[in-house]
């Protein structure tokens, strides 16, 4: 639940009088996130598998990448750290009118992003960035900076890399938007591990302890910081172009740790608990996804291979698996997991496994794979709206706002 202080209870009285869509960030911003995914992946498969004309700009791959990355994750990213800064801060939540201004920014970017208006596109898409930077970066900067700062350096980031995909575009440089992707990827990896390191644990804790299964993890800094050395290390190596020899060993490095990072984390008990084993599961693709990359650095499998394994199967299962959770907390419900939930886990994870199959190649079976891939994964997101819209739409089941 967001907790407010009394130096915000103006800003608490304030939320309650706004429609429940519109009291906190992750309530529209999941639903945009699931809605966004279900519906650009099957454009997606659609266009740029099955070769039906829709609107995918001149560069499908790219759009599609873009999509992904700065449409669908920008959405699930703004949700959690608009829930998670009142925390962080103590300040009230950003609601109402401001933050029915970023979802209008938001939601004209994906809409301008199917058009033929690349300028419009590009001032509304970094526009998305600028304003959420300007409402949750200076409460961080200035009450949390020391353990969230990083996160605005992140959104600083990702900013700098779609401005680059847009200006990569103008300039017909498909090769730097590409590398503008794969980095802008590697930042979600980074805030995967950084949220990761601290949700993961804390919520097999949790959920075992509420299931009567109560356990310890010790906690582990010297790995978790490895971990993610480790990561910067691999990623940067490949957004640089050092030998293909030093790659591979760099995200063989990743893979163990990150491997190791998961099973300190293990308990077995997990599951019997849905909402824990999605978070273990999206984790564990971080680990498949660097020894993929190492293998691909071999020339032993395409570099797609990796890149989907990291981007479906990492980034996209961490966000449901957050995203369904939290759901439940911040609207005062019992953590038990709907059983559309489940059928959206399984379905994204079985999408990743078969984009990651198809990337691997399978002679025939590559465009089935691809289009049954897409199909399960924009299937999973679409079980996750058609699961918890009402949870999101509907107040606080305790009266209470946010």
């Amino acid at each position: 639940m967001i907790h407010v202080d009394k130096s915000a209870k103006d800003s608490t009285a304030l939320t309650i009088r706004w429609p429940a869509l519109l009291q906190s960030g992750f309530r529209p911003f999941f639903l945009l996130a699931g809605l966004q995914a279900s519906l650009f992946v099957s454009i997606w498969v659609a266009g740029g598998v099955l070769g039906w004309p829709v609107p995918m700009g001149h560069n499908p791959v790219l759009w599609h990448g873009h999509a992904m990355l700065f449409g669908f994750a920008s959405a699930a990213l703004a949700g959690f750290l608009l829930t998670a800064v009142p925390n962080w801060t103590e300040a009230g939540p950003v609601c109402g009118v401001r933050l029915a201004a970023l979802v209008v920014v938001w939601f004209t970017a994906q809409a301008l992003s199917l058009l033929p208006y690349p300028v419009a596109f590009a001032i509304a898409d970094i526009g998305f960035w600028l304003l959420l930077i300007a409402l949750i970066g200076p409460g961080i900067l200035r009450r949390n900076c020391r353990r969230n700062g990083v996160f605005v350096v992140i959104l600083c980031v990702l900013t700098g890399l779609d401005l680059l995909w847009h200006v990569s575009l103008w300039q017909d440089r498909a090769d730097l938007a590409l590398t503008g992707l794969h980095a802008a990827l590697g930042v979600y990896l980074l805030a995967i591990a950084i949220i990761g390191g601290r949700i993961v644990p804390a919520f097999t804790i949790g959920g075992l302890l509420q299931a009567g299964h109560p356990v310890s993890i010790r906690p582990a800094p010297r790995l978790g910081l490895m971990s993610i050395v480790a990561l910067i290390v691999a990623i940067t190596a490949r957004i640089a172009g050092l030998p293909a020899p030093l790659q591979a060993i760099l995200f063989l490095i990743a893979a163990l740790l990150h491997g190791a990072r998961l099973y300190h984390w293990w308990r077995r008990e997990i599951l019997e608990l849905p909402l824990i084993w999605s978070l273990h599961l999206g984790y564990a693709f971080l680990p498949l996804g660097f020894a993929l990359d190492a293998a691909a650095a071999y020339g032993l499998v395409p570099g797609t291979a990796g890149i989907h394994a990291l981007g479906s199967g990492a980034v996209g299962l961490m966000i449901l698996a957050v995203m369904t959770r939290a759901s439940l907390g911040h609207t005062g419900r019992r953590l038990t997991t709907p059983p559309l939930a489940v059928v959206a886990y399984l379905l994204v994870a079985a999408g990743a496994l078969l984009r990651v199959g198809a990337a691997v190649g399978a002679g025939e079976m590559t465009q089935p794979l691809l289009i049954a891939g897409g199909l399960a994964w924009a299937g999973g997101f679409a079980a996750f709206v058609a699961g918890y819209a009402g949870i999101l739409i509907k107040p606080r089941v305790d009266g209470r706002p946010g």
